[in-house]
Order: C-alpha cells, then sequence, then structure tokens
C-alpha cells in the first residue's frame, strides 16, 4: 500500500492516529525518548531523534519522507555518531521498513554508492558499521 506525501508539520501522533503513551511512564530511556518524538511534529525532530527512530524502525514511513531529501542532499548526513549514521541505520532495515516507500529501497544502493565516493577518512566509519 502506497500512502501519500507526509506533512512534515504534524507529529506521528497524528499520521497514524496512534498515542505514543506519556512520557512520564516509560520504562525505560529509549521508549521514554521514542515517546518524546512521536509528540514532535517530524520538522522539529532532532537528529538524534531522527536517528533513533530510524534505527529503531520506527515511525516508518513517515521519517522515511522526513530524511529522504536531507539524504539526497548528503549521503554522508550524521545525526548523532558518525557521518553516514542515517545511512548506516538505513542499509541494515529489514525489508519491511520500506513496504510503504519501495521507491526510497530501490535508491538506497545509489545513495550507499554516492557516499562511498568520498574520501576514505569521511566514510571510515560507515564502513565500519556495516561490516558483519
Amino acid at each position: 500500500m502506497m500512502i501519500g506525501p507526509t506533512n512534515l508539520s504534524l507529529t506521528l501522533e497524528q499520521l497514524t492516529g496512534t498515542d505514543a503513551g506519556s512520557v512520564d511512564e516509560a520504562p525505560t530511556n529509549m521508549v521514554r525518548d521514542l515517546i518524546g518524538a512521536w509528540k514532535t511534529p517530524l520538522d522539529q525532530l532532532t537528529g538524534r531523534e531522527i536517528r533513533l527512530l530510524i534505527s529503531q524502525q520506527d515511525g516508518y514511513p513517515y521519517v522515511l519522507d522526513l530524511v529522504w531529501p536531507m539524504l539526497e542532499d548528503d549521503p554522508l548526513l550524521e545525526a548523532e555518531f558518525y557521518p553516514g549514521d542515517i545511512l548506516s541505520s538505513l542499509m541494515r532495515a529489514d525489508d519491511t521498513a520500506w513496504r510503504d516507500r519501495p521507491n526510497y529501497k530501490r535508491r538506497l544502493k545509489a545513495l550507499y554508492e554516492r557516499a562511498l565516493r568520498r574520501p576514505d577518512d569521511e566514510t571510515e566509519e560507515l564502513r565500519e558499521s556495516l561490516e558483519p
């Protein structure tokens, strides 16, 4: 099923119609941070929140719509840890992550190849993150 373009001024709660719960009742810091991200308009998410959502495969496909133009501009976009940390998380995402945005999955390899054309010192951590 393909869903239409995402209104990035809305929260994940608004886009999905799902109440993420209470930040105060979160059992762990990571869950607290995820709930907080669900309550924040997509266009106001921090790099850390974006990376967390993507690494947890949460908030898809809406988070993909947010981050994809950024990756097209710079495939080594750094959210929190190293250049390309978002791309690395997407490269490791399982097939269900792409169900509603197969066009992104088809373009993922090209983004990765673009990133690898950058100097080795810029791509070292990305390469290491994807080693078995």
